[in-house]
């Protein structure tokens, strides 16, 4: 499953965020807005009942008298007034205790709204917390009756249910405002996402990725750098690779400069050395104790003629030289592989068909990875058999070594040695690309790609330079 860009989560992070901030907020003002309302109604309600107790006094006092009880008739109606300024809710009751009038002024439609019963529930408190009684007399001192003043709950929930929806309106405003400002900051800086990509490119190895033109100037002076990063070390690689491929040549170059002393020097020396021990020996053969020692000393020569053979074909394979790439590794291996243990590696090559010569200075390199990765196989793999293929590929070479060892013993990749750090840097060297993996059938299987240029190829028949050859 394709991971998101960074960006995007981190784009959706903000959102969150900044949603959560917005509700935090809008909580932080609802609390506010709530405890400010109760302390409000908490104050007025003592001042509200007080002024609601004198008017009625007041108006009781103009139409009655301490000795007249049939005037006594208190309504609510003197109220009106007073409540377009404080609402509030009343009840009159006499001393008998009948009620004489009760009701919520301003009137509403509905007093048992479900607005008023969330007031009530919000305001909270004990039964009769919100409840103030006065007693109403009159001027004589008569006690009359009492009056009973509340808040009036269905105006205060409808108040407070329309200031907290204009709340969330404006939290909802909020966070579209945020919401949208998210989307832009998260646009434009999309392209950083192109950023990310190619520094992780770039971290691949992958010299050649640049990044286009941005419109944010910041962004701009980024890419700006990271191109010129990438030119840098694009540059830094290239000269990597020519120090190294001409120490790799150079080291060639040796290599069969001393083949070719080593064969001109001691090679005919201990040719020479060999046949004056085989005329001696025939020049003695009356002395047997001299031809015993001229049949030791030609037995001595013999061995180290092999193995000065065996040194320059290390140094140099002649026939390399002599007949060119395919038939050095056809000899390279037909020769016998055999362990210590008495088993032995079987080498089958599959070469394109038909050959075209490879470029100059290219036969030594492919010579040399072959030779290293068989000779790892032989060592480490406890492989029977392996399998050598070159392909053709446009503009490149394709050179694979594949063998039959046993898992547990071919670790991947594996272990690092000087001969596997040296055939990874021939490969760079280069300008190409190794690899290792695990075969189907078991084993592992070594791939390495060559660039080869076109022009290289056509003239690498008559552009290879010609040199000695050793008998």
């Amino acid at each position: 499953m394709p991971s998101r860009p960074p960006l995007l989560l981190l784009g959706r992070a903000l959102r969150w965020r900044l949603g959560a901030v917005a509700l935090a907020v809008v909580a932080v003002l609802a609390w506010g807005d709530w405890r400010e309302w109760r302390q409000r109604n908490a104050q007025a309600l003592p001042s509200t009942a007080m002024l609601a107790t004198q008017l009625l006094a007041d108006d009781l006092a103009r139409h009655a008298s301490a000795f007249d009880r049939s005037g006594r008739s208190v309504t609510l109606q003197p109220l009106e007034t007073l409540a377009q300024l404080a609402p509030f809710c009343a009840e009159v009751v006499d001393i008998y205790g009948r009620v004489l009038d009760a009701g919520c002024l301003p009137r509403v439609d509905d007093p048992d709204a479900t607005s008023a019963r969330l007031a009530r529930v919000l305001a909270g408190g004990p039964p009769g917390a919100w409840q103030t009684t006065l007693t109403l007399t009159l001027s004589e001192g008569v006690k009359v009756a009492t009056v009973e003043v509340q808040p009036h709950w269905a105006l205060e929930g409808r108040r407070l249910w329309q200031r907290w929806a204009l709340l969330a309106a404006a939290a909802a405003g909020l966070m579209s405002m945020l919401w949208l400002a998210s989307r832009l900051v998260a646009r434009s800086l999309a392209p950083a996402n192109q950023v990310l990509g190619a520094l992780a490119r770039l971290a691949a190895d992958d010299l050649q990725v640049r990044l286009p033109p941005m419109r944010l100037r910041e962004l701009e002076h980024i890419g700006q750098g990271f191109n010129d990063l990438a030119e840098h070390l694009t540059e830094l690689r290239r000269r990597q690779q020519q120090l190294s491929l001409h120490l790799l040549q150079a080291r060639e170059a040796e290599r069969r400069r001393l083949a070719r002393e080593l064969h001109d020097e001691m090679g005919q020396s201990l040719t020479a050395l060999q046949a004056e021990a085989a005329a001696m020996s025939l020049m003695t053969q009356a002395l047997p104790q001299a031809a015993a020692s001229a049949q030791a000393m030609a037995r001595t020569t013999a061995q180290l003629l092999d193995g000065l053979q065996r040194v320059l074909a290390d140094l140099r394979p002649q026939a390399l030289d002599r007949f060119g790439l395919a038939v050095a590794l056809q000899s390279l291996a037909s020769l016998p592989r055999r362990r210590a243990d008495g088993s032995e590696l079987h080498v089958r090559l599959e070469l394109p068909q038909p050959w075209v010569p490879l470029p100059p200075d290219h036969d030594i390199h492919v010579y040399r990875i072959v030779q290293e990765a068989l000779t790892n196989a032989q060592r480490h793999s406890g492989a029977q058999h392996a399998v050598v293929a070159l392909r053709r590929e446009p503009g490149a070479l394709h050179v694979s070594v594949a063998d039959d060892g046993p898992g547990a013993a071919s670790a991947l990749p594996p272990a690092s040695g000087h001969g596997l750090l040296g055939l990874h840097e021939r490969v760079l060297a280069l300008g190409g690309r190794l690899e290792w993996e695990r075969c189907a059938a078991g084993g592992l299987g070594l791939r390495a790609w060559l660039p080869l240029r076109e022009d290289l190829e056509e003239g690498a028949a008559v552009a290879a330079p010609q040199e000695e050859e050793m008998p």
